[in-house]
């Protein structure tokens, strides 16, 4: 058994205007950053050995100063909005088809979530090792895929979850399909 704990990254400028942040390599704000010791603390606490990570700057400079093993792997970024990036939901025009088709659809010059889905969950399993704790901390949309996996949710249901900004999520992984939820979207 492997104790997998997933964290989402903190709150960015965009995420807080209610707009998709996607590949745009934005930093956590000050009032996550000032949230930021007592979680790695808990964290820390936790007895994680390692730590996964998305190589954008709201995820890794975080879990690199958590001082433990961290492999940064570009696989868990966010999903791609494309010309989307930075604008707030509700200024977005034309995107009745991407709402549509969530799974499947992608914006313009981005991915879809199926895409975002299959290269987090490839990076995560060519990561993982043994039965040592990890943590991964990455991105709303990355996160959700890696649950929904490992619960045998469909990639249309794991849209379905709530994240917040330095949520917790643990599982206990019993294969490369199977795990057991313990918690979900815990804050400190």
């Amino acid at each position: 058994m492997t104790p997998l704990f997933l964290l989402r990254h903190g709150p960015t400028q965009a995420s807080q205007g209610g707009a998709p942040c996607g590949s745009l390599d934005l930093p956590v704000i000050a009032e996550g950053q000032a949230q930021w010791p007592q979680i790695k603390a808990e964290l820390l606490g936790k007895g994680i050995e390692r730590v996964l990570t998305s190589d954008l700057q709201r995820a890794r400079l975080h879990a690199e100063d958590l001082g433990l093993p961290c492999l940064v792997l570009p696989g868990l970024r966010e999903q791609a909005f494309g010309e989307w990036e930075g604008i707030p939901w509700s200024e977005i025009k034309g995107a009745d088809y991407f709402f549509a088709n969530t799974v499947q659809g992608a914006p313009p010059g981005g991915e879809s979530f199926a895409r975002c889905a299959s290269r987090a969950l490839m990076a995560l399993q060519g990561a993982l090792e043994g039965e040592q704790p990890t943590l991964v901390l990455a991105h709303g949309g990355s996160l959700r895929a890696i649950l929904a996996h490992f619960l045998g949710l469909t990639l249309d249901r794991a849209l379905d979850l709530s994240w917040q900004p330095f949520g917790l999520t643990r599982l206990d992984v019993y294969g490369p399909n199977r795990a057991v939820l313990r918690y979900h979207n815990r804050t400190v």
